[in-house]
């Protein structure tokens, strides 16, 4: 099989897989009431849309050099823009209650890059602009397009850096407010990233800029391929599922009453009698917010009387409550000689899944965190 036509059908499958998870979020769309989740499903068309068009580019690449060069303004446009749009539903994502809107400014550079190549396209003629892509001569032509490329990718790297710099931020401050391991870790999102740029990126920009590596290595587009068609299913599945904790911006009663004091003083015996009688623990998403709404406090506060108090966060101080849970259920179990599995207990006790309960125990072991 020719090697272009071969690269035409690898680079389409990352097409389809695009195609199908744009299809499910447009389907799944409707069901969320909440503004947050519902920009959050906006922006992930939109990357959705941005990818197709960026994957087709390639297949036009391949197979059909004449309708590249005239497809190249669209080509430039989705690729500078999809690392811009993921970094927006990161954003979103990760806002630590303040609520803030997007930065506009974050859009000016790829603009201008859209800009810079529709005007190449207008003004420079179409037969130069296809020896300055295949041909790698030394005009002009060639070294516009060529530096227009390396700054989408250096906004493909820098972006991933911002991206990865919020979730780091984003889960110092969520310990203190959710206590669902799993659903805050945003794992999925970091992976995402990593992978886009460097299993993605770089060799797709070998292959623009001629690079001998990445053109004398024909297998390596497969390669390529399979990390995006993985990214758009893992995007597609956390985000339908909700795989995130949004941090609700603090209200104005909250601020009123942190201002004046007026509110209600806890003490070890009133939060302890609250959480073994009324065991709002086994809820998975419980939060800080539910906990002060049921003690007429705020978060503010009850998240500081838990860190003097404990010597620990929201998130550690109630999964030691689920441990105990757990724990109880099992020797329950036994008593009874029944046959539970290990996910129901889990489950029954307040964990979203396994894989949070198996965090929380591990890092009450790695505390010597006595569970009394």
């Amino acid at each position: 099989m020719n090697q272009d036509i071969g690269r035409a059908i690898v680079f389409s499958i990352p097409v389809v897989s695009a195609a199908v998870s744009l299809i499910m979020i447009l389907l799944d769309i409707t069901r969320s009431s909440n503004t947050v989740n519902r920009k959050i499903h906006y922006s992930i068309l939109t990357v959705y849309c941005l990818i197709m068009l960026y994957w087709s580019g390639l297949v036009m690449h391949s197979i059909a050099r004449d309708a590249f060069i005239a497809y190249l303004p669209v080509f430039f446009s989705s690729f500078s823009f999809i690392p811009i749009f993921l970094y927006l539903i990161t954003y979103i994502i990760t806002g630590t209650g303040e609520r803030k809107r997007f930065p506009a400014y974050h859009f000016i550079l790829p603009s201008c890059l859209t800009v810079t190549i529709y005007v190449v396209a207008f003004i420079v003629p179409f037969r130069q602009r296809w020896t300055a892509i295949y041909d790698s001569d030394t005009s002009l032509t060639t070294a516009i397009i060529d530096i227009t490329f390396v700054v989408c990718i250096v906004l493909s790297v820098l972006y991933s850096g911002l991206s990865l710099l919020r979730i780091k931020s984003y889960k110092r401050q969520v310990t203190d407010y959710s206590a669902d391991i799993y659903r805050m870790s945003l794992d999925w999102l970091s992976f995402i990233i990593l992978f886009r740029v460097v299993l993605q990126t770089l060799p797709i920009a070998g292959l623009i800029l001629g690079i001998e590596l990445f053109n004398k290595v024909g297998g390596i587009w497969a390669f390529t391929t399979l990390p995006a068609v993985f990214t758009h299913i893992v995007l597609c599945l956390n985000i339908l599922s909700e795989n995130y904790v949004i941090i609700e911006p603090i209200t104005a009663k909250e601020k009123e009453m942190t201002a004046s004091g007026n509110y209600a003083q806890l003490g070890r015996q009133r939060v302890e009698e609250y959480l073994e009688n009324k065991k709002p623990y086994l809820n998975p998403e419980f939060k800080i917010t539910d906990m002060a709404k049921d003690l007429i406090s705020n978060r503010t506060y009850i998240s500081a009387f838990i860190n003097r108090e404990y010597g620990m966060n929201f998130n550690r101080f109630v999964n030691n409550y689920r441990l105990k849970e757990v724990e109880r259920l099992q020797s329950e179990a036994v008593q009874r000689k029944q046959k539970i599995s290990s996910l129901d207990i889990v489950i029954h006790a307040g964990f979203s899944n396994y894989r949070s309960y198996f965090r929380a125990k591990k890092m009450v072991k790695n505390d010597a965190i006595p569970l009394e």
